[in-house]
């Protein structure tokens, strides 16, 4: 909830992006984006882009790469997301993403390749499976995961 009351602009993105863009860049704060393919939107926090790419950037509250790979893959997974939809949207090619910590700053460049890709088109396959079949996914075998889900309060798993 914090860094969504944190506005990208506060955490001077710009200076942030600098440290990964060499290139001059454009920097657009809440863009709508739409992938066709994902069949998904979203408000991705900002893209960076450049005359050769476009750079999906998002803003968490705190976070780094250690913690994404052991305890928050969701925002590896979100922002592979976004990056396909900021593909589709700014039609330029998008290579990486940043993850930015909006406590500090820090910041980290994740590479967007095809197994990533793969990964996020799987999980969105399931998720439409699910929908469209009207039925429960699958529960998690960690219930640690729940402490970060907007459905805890309406899961009767717990």
């Amino acid at each position: 909830m914090y860094a969504k009351a944190v506005a990208p602009s506060e955490l001077r993105l710009g200076e942030i992006v600098r440290r990964f863009v060499e290139e001059d860049f454009t920097l657009v704060l809440e863009a709508f984006v739409e992938s066709k393919s994902l069949g998904l939107c979203g408000k991705v926090d900002a893209v960076a882009l450049t005359g050769s790419e476009a750079v999906p950037i998002e803003v968490k509250l705190e976070t780094s790469p250690e913690k994404v790979k052991r305890f928050a893959i969701h925002h590896l997974v979100q922002v592979i997301a976004y990056a396909i939809a900021v593909e589709e949207t700014f039609r330029k090619p998008v290579k990486r993403a940043l993850i930015v910590s909006a406590e500090g700053g820090a910041a980290f460049e994740v590479r967007v390749g095809s197994a990533l890709r793969e990964h996020v088109y799987r999980l969105v396959r399931e998720l439409w499976r699910v929908v469209e079949e009207e039925r429960l996914p699958r529960p998690t075998t960690s219930t640690r995961k729940c402490s970060a889900c907007f459905y805890r309060k309406f899961c009767s798993r717990l």
